[in-house]
């Protein structure tokens, strides 16, 4: 019940706002609906410089007033020249606006503060009482739109006319287009109106052209991702815009998958799953031939895909460090997670009793703060610790699964060349000999970055079948480099 009223409130913006992006998207100005939201948020600043609440009749007063003033500007954009993009003329709308919005915020108290509510608004705070007025609000808006459906979806398709009777229906759209987005915006805040727009209108232009049915299943889409978005931002504790933000783009991935891959004629399904699979494919193993890269240049840097293939595998640093480093690892992993898990109860402790009410003593909150800083600094420690001993592992582990994972990858994307690549296998080996060259390039740049004037015995083994034969660095070199970072080496 706690989220019934906001996700209401998402189902009726989804409902309004589909209908304005599906004419958006044909007028092809995707982002006048962020002009026209930064020109009503300008309007809310100005309220709020003047010492008005956003919510209060003045306010609504002047963000409805700016918002007025960005859709007659919009309604300019069909008399401009042609020399002069509708996109161009809209983006110079946005920066004017955020600019003098900014200006009008550096001149008011927590000014940071309210450029931040304005952007991702509290949809969390719509109560049951506010449903009424944005139903009433909506159905009006979309009733004058079922009205006049004809002669607004014909000016939506018609973009380079500049007929009279163009300019005024242009004014019709783009003045019901304020009136919404000043009441959306003051709500869910520029970010989220952005997605309530444009994606579900994005979902129904992909299965259908007209307009009916694009509406329906924009809605369902909209609806969907809402529900999710308000349920994900519930369960893991996360930023509601966000979480909302991150559901309606899934959704948008999921629909043009099953656009693509169910929903398209026999032979193009055949092309669509045969494209995606090979994109797929080539996302992922570019993925691995770039963190192999990454993991061979800078070991001791962070590593995000392969902690995630440690995390899955169970396969960690300590695999690669030796018998008594192994134990120091495990005993500094498991003390700095004891110490977050006792930070943890004593937060929640805090958490529980002020929510119940009973606040804590002085005396109670000081030996909290107390434990909480002492456990920070250990664990800190045991950070440290665990951070130095794995950039020694991700050393000898950039050979054993960097070098492996590198060569796979290359030869994955090999396999997905062109054929007349692949038919011609003295170019195909050619390019994975300069691409190797251009990789041994890089990892002296940046070792030399980094103070390092010696390579490594496994770059000079590369080099050495790459070249030829031909090794660039002698054994003194070969030497220094072992004392300085292959583990178990002394130190110099």
């Amino acid at each position: 019940m706690l989220l019934a009223a906001p996700f209401a409130a998402s189902a009726l913006f989804v409902a309004i706002h589909t209908n304005f992006g599906l004419h958006v998207l044909r007028r092809g100005i995707v982002f006048a609906d962020l002009a026209l939201a930064q020109m009503s948020a300008l309007g809310a600043t100005v309220a709020y410089a003047a010492g008005h609440a956003p919510t209060s009749a003045a306010g609504i007063a002047y963000t409805f007033l700016f918002a007025a003033i960005g859709a007659a500007l919009l309604t300019a954009s069909r008399v401009m020249p042609k020399e002069v993009q509708p996109e161009a003329y809209i983006g110079i709308i946005y920066v004017v606006a955020t600019a003098t919005t900014i200006v009008v915020v550096d001149r008011s108290p927590q000014g940071a503060e309210h450029v931040k509510q304005i952007l991702v608004g509290s949809i969390l705070a719509v109560s049951a009482s506010d449903l009424p007025k944005f139903a009433v609000l909506y159905a009006f808006i979309g009733a004058i739109h079922w009205l006049a459906r004809r002669p607004l979806l014909a000016v939506s398709e018609a973009v380079h006319s500049k007929t009279r009777r163009s300019l005024l229906w242009d004014f019709v759209f783009y003045s019901s287009f304020s009136v919404v987005v000043t009441s959306s915006v003051a709500t869910a805040g520029v970010l989220l109106v952005f997605c309530f727009l444009i994606i579900p209108a994005i979902i129904g232009s992909l299965f259908t052209r007209r307009i009916t049915y694009a509406l329906g299943i924009g809605w369902l889409g909209g609806v969907a991702a809402s529900a999710v978005g308000l349920a994900a931002s519930f369960e893991f504790e996360l930023p509601t815009g966000a979480a909302m933000a991150l559901a309606f783009t899934l959704m948008l991935v999921i629909g043009a998958v099953l656009r693509g891959l169910i929903f398209a004629p026999a032979g193009g399904r055949r092309i669509c799953i045969r494209i995606f699979l090979r994109a797929a494919s080539a996302m992922i193993f570019m993925t691995v031939l770039l963190s192999a890269i990454w993991l061979m240049i800078m070991p001791r840097a962070d590593q995000p895909m392969f902690d995630l293939l440690q995390s899955a595998t169970g396969i960690g640093p300590a695999t690669f460090l030796a018998v008594q480093d192994r134990a120091v690892y495990a005993d500094a992993l498991k003390d700095a997670g004891y110490r977050r898990s006792q930070e943890s109860q004593l937060t929640a402790l805090e958490q529980q009793s002020r929510w119940q009410g009973g606040g804590l003593s002085d005396t109670e909150v000081r030996r909290i703060g107390s434990f909480q800083q002492t456990f920070n600094e250990m664990a800190r420690g045991d950070d440290f610790v665990v951070k130095s001993l794995s950039g020694r592992a991700r050393e000898r582990e950039r050979w054993y699964v960097g070098l492996p994972l590198l060569i796979t990858s290359l030869l994955g994307l090999l396999t997905l060349l062109p054929d007349k690549w692949r038919a011609d296998p003295a170019r195909s080996r050619t390019a994975c000999l300069t691409f190797l060259r251009a990789f041994l390039h890089v990892a002296d740049f940046v070792r030399r970055l980094g103070g390092e004037k010696t390579e490594s015995a496994g770059d000079a083994m590369i080099r050495r079948s790459i070249n030829g034969g031909t090794v660039s660095a002698g054994p003194k070199a070969l030497t220094g480099r072992c004392q300085k970072t292959t583990y178990g080496c002394p130190d110099p």
